[in-house]
């Protein structure tokens, strides 16, 4: 009996209250923050699955890879925390891990920024598979939106590679960010003999006689400027596709062609007239022929 009290004597002078109480306020702090990181990984999926489950080309497989992504990035730090929360000292491996994610970040820092910036285009979807972009001054049509790189279509029919980065940093234009409405301009100089009342009358009877314009909006004639050798017109119609563009500015130029030549009403182009000095002409030999031509000019109007 004596060595049995003894036993339990010595086993309560090492089990210490004050300790329990302490180890178990830990573990229930562990356990808070595993639970809050899994609950903000629950809602972070679920916002995943609703934003890219709207887009019909997200396929099960890339919002897989999303999924797994975010999870890592919210549950790695919660599991480190909670295991330094419960008395495990991790500053060395912290310190070796921040040196070594800083190494990885400089060595990385291109690709993370598209796929950073291909997750942004996802959730965002302010650029969609099928949308019309120009950007760099050429028209394309976007395929489909990868984790490095988005994937489009030329007018040649020639398939691009462009990093995610260049769409989110870059200045873009989307022409189906909203609505595929379109405009399309073109520019024409008729002499400044021309009637301009007839000419607008023409142009916008042409503009009226396209099949092709959106019902959406009305065609414009605007005089613009008054230049060198003409009096410039701008003609502008909507379409409802913007990858026709160029083909559509191509038709409405032929029939702008055709009709101001069946108008009567003559196209300018450049024109110098050039007026010699009386002692040049003299000089070159010219005055005489000069002289000659104005006689003709005061015949025929006698006549």
């Amino acid at each position: 009996m004596n060595t049995l009290s003894e036993f339990f004597g010595e086993l309560l002078e090492f089990i210490n209250l004050k300790n329990i109480e302490a180890m178990g306020i830990k573990i229930f702090a562990a356990t808070a923050i595993l639970l809050v990181a899994f609950w903000v990984w629950r809602i972070l999926k679920r916002f995943i699955d609703r934003r890219l489950g709207q887009d019909s080309h997200n396929d099960e497989a890339t919002i897989r890879t999303y999924r797994n992504i975010a999870r890592f990035i919210v549950m790695v730090p919660g599991i480190l925390i909670a295991v330094n929360v419960l008395g495990i000292n991790l500053s060395s491996l912290f310190t070796t891990s921040g040196l070594f994610a800083v190494a990885l970040a400089f060595a990385m820092k291109n690709i993370s920024e598209n796929y950073i910036s291909g997750a942004m285009l996802r959730l965002e979807r302010t650029i969609k598979p099928g949308d019309v972009l120009e950007t760099e001054g050429a028209m394309v049509r976007v395929k489909s939106i990868g984790f490095r790189a988005t994937i489009v279509r030329s007018k040649d029919e020639r398939d691009l590679v462009i990093p995610n980065s260049q769409l989110v940093q870059n200045r873009v234009a989307n022409y189906t960010y909203r609505d595929s409405v379109c405009r399309v301009e073109t520019t024409v100089g008729v002499a400044y003999s021309s009637d301009l009342k007839k000419v607008r009358e023409v142009l916008e009877s042409v503009c009226g006689q396209l099949d092709w314009t959106s019902s959406q909006h009305q065609p414009a004639v605007i005089l613009s400027d008054f230049g060198g050798s003409a009096v410039n017109f701008k003609i502008r119609v909507w379409i409802e596709n913007p990858w026709d563009a160029g083909k559509r500015r191509a038709s409405l130029n032929e029939a702008i062609w055709w009709g101001l030549k069946e108008a009567g009403i003559m196209i300018a182009y450049p024109q110098l007239d050039v007026h010699f000095d009386e002692p040049f002409t003299k000089a070159a030999g010219l005055e005489g022929a000069h002289r000659e031509k104005e006689k003709d000019e005061e015949k025929k109007e006698m006549e």
